[in-house]
Parts: C-alpha cells; structure tokens; sequence
C-alpha cells in the first residue's frame, strides 16, 4: 500500500512538473507557428478584425518582388553552401588527416569566426574592403599608385564572400568530429588493398560522412536562407532584396506600409521550403548504415603530402588570414583612425566619444541584461525539456522536440512576425508590446534550438540511475533538477549560456522589429552608424562590444573554475567524512 501510494504521489509531482513546462512549450513555440501560418489566410493580421481570405496567396504567387526575393535566397542558400561545404571539407581533411604543422591552426581560428556576430563580420569587411576607404583599396592606391579600386565589397560578391566564410567555420565545426570519430581501420583496409590517400578519402571517408554532410548541408540552406545582416549592410547600394529584407519592409519596417498577409504567406513559404528539405535530407539517408565507430578505438594515420605540404600550408595560411586576422585587424585599425581614409592622428577618441554618449551606455546596458537574462532562462529551459524528454514516450518525445526546434526552421524576421502576431493575441502579453521583455521573449525563442542541443549532448552523459537514486532519497523534481542535473551538467551550462549570451548580443533582426523607440540594443546601435557612413565610430563601438564580449567569457570561465573548485572542495569533505566514519565503526568493533 505504501508503494503504491508513494507511486502515485510521484506521478501526480511529475504531472504538476511537466504541464507547466509542456502549456510553455506550447505558448512559447507551437502557438506562433499557427498564428503565423493563419495569418496567411486573413485579410489583416491575426489579432486584427478581418476577414478568411485567399488574396494574399493570389497577390504573392503573381508578384514579381517576393518571386525575385525568394529566387535570390534560393540561389544564395544553394551557391554559398555548396561552397563553405567543400571549402570545410578541405580544412577537415588537413586538420584530422594531415601532419601539417598549420593544421593545430585551424580549430581555434574557426572557434572564434564562429562567435563573431554576422554584423560583425559584415561591418569588418566593410572596413576593408569598401571602395571608397576600404584599407586594401586604400593599401593599394598609396603602395602602386592605384586610383580606381581594385575591391568593391559592396554587392552580391561581397555578400558571398561574407557568408561563404562565415559558413565555412560553422561547417568545419561540424564535421571536424565526424572526421576524427572515423574508424582508422577502414582506412588501413583499403592501404591494404592498394588504394591511394585521396582514392581513400573519396571512396570511404566521404561517403561515412553522409549524414554529418547532409545535416551540416541542411544548416547552410537552412542559414542561407535566412541570411540578413550582410544583405542590409552590403547589399544597400545594389537594392539587393532576400526573403528577411522583404519581410522587414512588408513589416512595415521600410518605406512602405505593412502588409501583414502578405509577410504571413512569405513566412509560410519559408517554413514549408524548409521542411522539404529536412525531408530530402530523411530520404537521402534513408535507412542505409552509416557506421564507422567501432568499439576498438584505433588512432588514425597522420598522412604525409610530400611535394604538396608547402603549397597546402600557404593555402591554409592565406584562408585564415583572409577570413580571421584581416577582418579582425581591420575592425581595430578603423577603429583608432580620426576619419576614414585618413591615415594620421591615430587615437582613442572614436572609443571616448562612443562611451561618452548616453544612448551607447544604455545600449552596453541592455545588451547585458539581455545576454545575462536570456542566456540563463534558455538554458534552463532547455535543460528542463531535455530532463522532461528523458521521461516521455518515443513519439511524445520525438514531439517535444520538433517544438523546441520549430524556430530553426525560421529565420529572425519569421520567427518575430510569429511571435509579434501570437503574444498579440493574449492580452498578458500584449501589454509588453514595444519593452525590452517581448525582445527578451522572443530571443529566447529564437536562441532556443542552440540550447536545446547543448542540453540533450549534456544530460544524454548523465545517468538516470542518478535522478533516481535522488528521488529514492525523498528529493522532488526541482531539487533533483537542480542539484544533480543542472550540478553535474555545470560545464556544459555554462559554456551555453555565454554562447546564447554572445549570440543574443550581436542578433540584429528581433531588437530592429520588436524594440520600442527608446531602447536600442549595440547591435542596432552599429547597424545606424554603419549606415550613416561614420565607420570609425561602428568599428569602435563594436571592439567594445567585443570587450564586452570577452568579459562575459572570463566571467564564465571564473565561474566553472569556482564551481569546479566548490565540488573539488565538497568532495573532499565528504570523503574525510566517510573515512573518520568508517575508522570511528571499526574502532568501535574492536574487543
């Protein structure tokens, strides 16, 4: 009898634990999804009166704009993807399979293009490459006595080369794992059976590698697609116009009026070219095995390139200077100039003036109580589905999942006009329409696919046995919650919320359509001056948002130490105990 009510006392905690959670997940991610997609069928926005209607679908079929727009992302996802695929392939190949001494090179240079914020990296490129005081135009013009520039970053090979290389670190990261997980094994069989090094690579390697290159494919399209910080910076003078821009000025957000159907049937457009192409991806793969870890661990075979070493290190040398340290250099050499194109009086004034105005402090201070709050609240929540998933059937956790990862099918535009359009829709969450909190809202929903792969990786290493043996010991779901799980997953959490922090700092699209007129974040900040031609004042704004960004990396860093430190501490203390326990038991025992 005890067992049976101590059992049901049990389910009825869980029930009262996971309906809070699961009714978020629904407001959170599955309620913006069906406003977003019956927005399409209204005649004003979902939260306006108005009527069921198919006029928006007849208008955007036979509007030559949003077909031109969709044709652009298509075409830039396709081309920049295919490109950072084989471009990563190659880092890969070099860094795990090669004895090139460049090769330890790559992973950290990779590391930090990745945590770079897109505006970042658009702005840097900017600096040194615009035609009229780009450095190297300007390098140029001085050194050879060029007067017409040589680089025009400004246009569709700008926004390529600015998205090629900043996909090309995502996909590296990717699949350098993958890589060095293969099964050195295969690769000795086929030695043996009087295959080359690159008829090796090609024949097995690769084909191993399909579903690492096929959901890292499936990224990139997912990324090109949803590409808007380099079209609004690069692309302006060209008028170039994708899927986000056309959706921030069908939001009202450009010269025009808003036009709410219309930006609903171009959202779900997105979504469903999306989800074909996750479903490509199923059928690609299919059931096919794609096993190379074996249980017997064997290290892989360093390969010599002989002849080639030295033209390979120069390739690799030149790639990482022209995607990392040029770019970076650039940002801080414009940033210590008076004026762009001029190239005397270096200080740091731009840095004085930038911290002298009153709306870049309040900005500072928005963009680390965001980065601060939504960093914690996203892991936490992420933490949280992972536990609840654990405990799930399979088709229920399969559904909970697709949930946390409807806005990666989104891009931020998207997933702003779903969320504007479903809050709207309850009164709670109308009256924080235009505050700092609905941004704060929706970058939690945005960030939240990142934190929930971070959580399920961390808690999948965590024994059950552990929950369970807390539970046994009278600890209810919150306190297991947070005492073993958040406890022994602290790294992991860590590490997420400075990436979700770092993340939310440099997010352009959900501050510039949900920010009311007073609050600016720095990334908003940037893009304004960026666009008002005043360089030297961006680039220093955004080396002190790199600062900032650094400080909040060594205040993680300091914290895992501390918290690692405490559990060092901790066990120690408890394993004294034990022992003068133990000597105190037999010493008693004793005639």
């Amino acid at each position: 009898m005890r067992t049976f009510v101590a059992a049901r006392r049990r389910s009825l905690t869980r029930v009262a634990w996971s309906l809070p959670l699961g009714g978020m997940i629904l407001v959170l991610f599955v309620w913006p999804l069906v406003m977003l997609v019956a927005g399409a069928f209204r005649s004003q926005a979902p939260f306006l009166p108005g009527e069921w209607t198919l006029a928006a679908w007849r208008v955007a079929l036979y509007n030559p704009g949003m077909l031109a727009a969709v044709w652009a992302s298509v075409k830039l996802a396709l081309v920049s993807t295919l490109a950072a695929l084989l471009l990563a392939v190659g880092l890969a190949f070099v860094s795990e399979r090669t004895d090139l001494r460049v090769r330890r090179l790559i992973m950290p240079s990779m590391l930090l293009v990745f945590v770079t914020p897109g505006i970042f990296y658009a702005v840097a490129f900017t600096q040194l490459a615009n035609p009229w005081t780009g450095l190297v135009n300007d390098a140029l013009r001085y050194a050879l006595g060029i007067d017409t520039p040589w680089l025009n970053i400004q246009g569709w090979w700008g926004i390529y080369t600015v998205l090629i290389l900043k996909k090309v670190a995502l996909t590296y990261l990717f699949i350098a794992g993958a890589f060095r997980a293969l099964d050195s094994s295969h690769d000795e069989a086929s030695y043996l059976s009087g295959a080359g090094p690159l008829h090796t690579f090609v024949r097995i390697n690769l084909p191993s590698l399909a579903p690492a290159l096929t959901s890292v494919a499936l990224l990139g399209l997912i990324a090109g697609l949803q590409v808007f910080e380099p079209i609004l910076i690069l692309g302006g003078p060209d008028n170039i116009v994708v899927i986000a821009t056309l959706l921030l000025n069908l939001l009202g957000g450009g010269a025009g009026p808003a036009d709410y159907a219309q930006a609903s049937v171009l959202s779900s457009l997105f979504v469903a070219c999306v989800a074909l192409v996750y479903l490509g991806q199923l059928r690609l793969l299919g059931r096919k095995g794609y096993v190379s870890i074996s249980g017997k661990f064997s290290r892989p075979r360093l390969l010599s390139l002989g002849a080639l070493r030295l033209l390979v290190s120069i390739l690799v040398l030149l790639f990482l200077l022209v995607s990392f340290v040029m770019p970076l250099g650039a940002l801080l050499f414009s940033s210590l100039q008076p004026y762009p194109g001029v190239y005397s009086g270096f200080s740091f004034d731009r840095y004085v003036t930038v911290l002298q105005q009153p709306r870049v402090l309040e900005a500072i201070r928005v963009t680390l109580v965001l980065g601060v709050i939504v960093g914690g609240v996203v892991m936490t929540l992420g933490f949280a589905v992972a536990v609840l998933s654990r405990r799930l059937g399979r088709r229920s956790q399969a559904a909970l999942r697709f949930a946390t990862l409807i806005p990666l099918a989104m891009p931020g535009a998207v997933t702003t006009v779903a969320i504007s359009w479903a809050w709207l829709s309850i009164p709670a969450f109308a009256q924080l329409y235009g505050s700092i909190w609905l941004v704060a809202l929706a970058l939690i929903v945005t960030a939240m696919p990142f934190a929930s792969q971070i959580a399920l990786s961390a808690t999948a290493q965590i024994a059950p046995s552990l929950s369970e043996a807390a539970r046994m010991s009278g600890a209810g779901p919150t306190q297991t919650f947070v005492e073993v799980i958040l406890a022994l997953a602290a790294p992991s959490f860590i590490a997420g919320w400075f990436m979700t922090a770092l993340m939310v700092s440099g997010n352009l699209e959900v501050p510039l359509l949900l920010k009311s007129p007073g609050v600016n974040t720095l990334a908003v900040i940037t893009y304004n001056l960026q666009s008002a031609g005043d360089y030297s004042m961006a680039a220093a704004l955004l080396m002190v948002l790199m600062g900032v960004s650094l400080l909040l990396w060594g205040a993680s860093q300091a914290t895992l130490w501390l918290f690692r430190r405490a559990r060092h501490l901790n066990h120690q203390r408890t394993r004294q105990r034990a022992l003068a326990l133990a000597a105190g038991t037999s010493g008693g025992l004793r005639p």
